[in-house]
């Protein structure tokens, strides 16, 4: 499978209107129950995005949606520098555990490869996290990791991820040997161009959470038109 994990992603994080700032919709930190019928989690993450300027939310309007055009038309064309992952500090993720699934994988650190892009793992079994655009567990904001549904032909460690169900528990170990817990809320198949990374990066303000990604869909040469997103809020022990 070619670079596809994160299709939109490099276009976000190569300065585009959406940079790294988009974030849920106003009013998503509110704890307070969400009444029947409101839009869920999943479609309160899409296409919001934030005025860098300004902080305040940005317009969904035909300016929004040329940039963001014109960005995915750049992506994995315009050269630069790659950049590594930030140092160690403290406590780093090292594993996360997805008991109804069998799974437990390692987890690396990544930065942004020579296109701009989240950088993703080179075998089937890794799990990527950002630490440069993404919270560490126990941090109180929301915590991205992902890896490939397939690599070269070989099953990858999220293969099964469409299955995970609300309820569904996924443990992330940290090198301390803590270990947080989190609990599915829904897990949706997003179209390629209908993901906003930044938001899924950044998650709901106020809300500790575990968002996982993989590709999902009929591979087309080795591209895959849609991701399968999982979110999941932290669990008090």
């Amino acid at each position: 499978m070619r670079r596809a994990l994160f299709a939109v992603a490099g276009a976000i994080l190569a300065g585009t209107v959406l940079a790294l700032a988009a974030l849920a919709s106003p009013g998503a930190a509110d704890s307070s129950p969400v009444p029947a019928g409101a839009p869920g989690i999943a479609e309160q993450l899409r296409h919001v995005g934030r005025d860098t300027a300004t902080g305040m939310p940005a317009p969904v309007n035909e300016q929004f949606i040329a940039a963001v055009e014109r960005a995915v038309d750049r992506y994995g064309k315009d050269e630069q520098r790659a950049e590594p992952p930030p140092p160690v500090t403290g406590a780093d993720v090292a594993a996360v555990s997805i008991p109804r699934l069998g799974v437990r994988a390692a987890v690396a650190r990544f930065g942004l490869d020579r296109f701009g892009r989240l950088d993703v793992p080179q075998d089937a079994r890794t799990i990527v996290w950002h630490p440069a655009y993404s919270t560490r567990p126990g941090e109180g904001g929301a915590t991205f990791v992902a890896a490939h549904f397939e690599y070269r032909g070989v099953p990858g460690v999220f293969n099964r991820l469409a299955t995970m169900a609300p309820g569904d528990v996924v443990v992330v170990a940290l090198s301390d040997g803590s270990e947080h817990r989190y609990r599915v809320t829904s897990t949706v198949d997003y179209a390629l161009a209908a993901i906003d990374m930044g938001a899924l990066l950044r998650g709901r303000e106020g809300v500790e959470s575990l968002t996982l990604m993989t590709c999902s869909g009929p591979a087309n040469e080795g591209e895959y038109a849609f991701r399968t997103v999982v979110l999941a809020e932290w669990v008090l022990d």
